[in-house]
């Protein structure tokens, strides 16, 4: 393909070729989520967009970097939590984020060929972790919420907290029991809670 970067587009605001895009980049979530990267050919995603290969070449430099556009469309857009609403109801929403992520079924297909990208391509790596860092920012404010109300101890490493209370939650989806997903959330996060509460604290 030849080396056109898909963010150089001038005519991006033609409604056509938004559409375009978007069935090119919706036939090689579909190849991805099928057959793994290799599946993802300018032919194969051709084939199954409908779109002309020539729109590909435009549009993309590489396939690589169609693929990475298949993975920013399927990254979980960054939460907006209400922190005014007070640390435990800002936790559980932030909580509930993640729940309502990992139990679509888009999200639950696209997740194992993204970890198992993550780790061939940089580009992946990178943006995954942008995203990563995205989160922590706002578990970060949260957790500062929650050192001012007197619920937690200041400080409190806010990558370990998210892997804490959102790593079981990636795990079952993972293991395809995401039907329990909301429950084993609920579970995790009282008992982070509850770790936190002084004796003799009735919440």
């Amino acid at each position: 393909m030849a080396a056109t970067s898909p963010t150089t587009l001038t005519d991006g605001h033609d409604p056509r070729i938004a559409r375009s895009r978007a069935r090119i980049v919706a036939a090689a979530t579909e190849l991805f989520v099928e057959g793994g990267p290799r599946a993802v050919t300018v032919d194969a995603v051709a084939e199954r967009s409908g779109v002309a290969k020539s729109t590909l070449y435009r549009h993309w430099g590489s396939v690589n970097e169609l693929l990475v556009d298949v993975m920013r469309a399927n990254v979980p857009d960054p939460t907006q939590v209400d922190l005014a609403a007070g640390f435990e109801p800002a936790l559980r929403w932030w909580i509930g984020h993640a729940v309502a992520t990992l139990s679509a079924p888009e999200w639950t297909r696209t997740l194992p060929v993204l970890l198992e990208m993550r780790s061939q391509s940089p580009e992946m790596a990178q943006l995954l972790d942008a995203d990563f860092d995205g989160q922590l920012v706002t578990i970060a404010a949260i957790l500062e919420v929650g050192a001012i109300e007197g619920r937690l101890p200041a400080g409190l490493d806010p990558r370990l907290v998210t892997q804490a209370l959102v790593g079981p939650l990636v795990l079952a989806a993972l293991t395809g029991d995401e039907p329990r997903v909301a429950e084993l959330a609920e579970y995790v996060l009282d008992r982070f809670l509850a770790s936190y509460r002084p004796p003799g604290d009735p919440r």
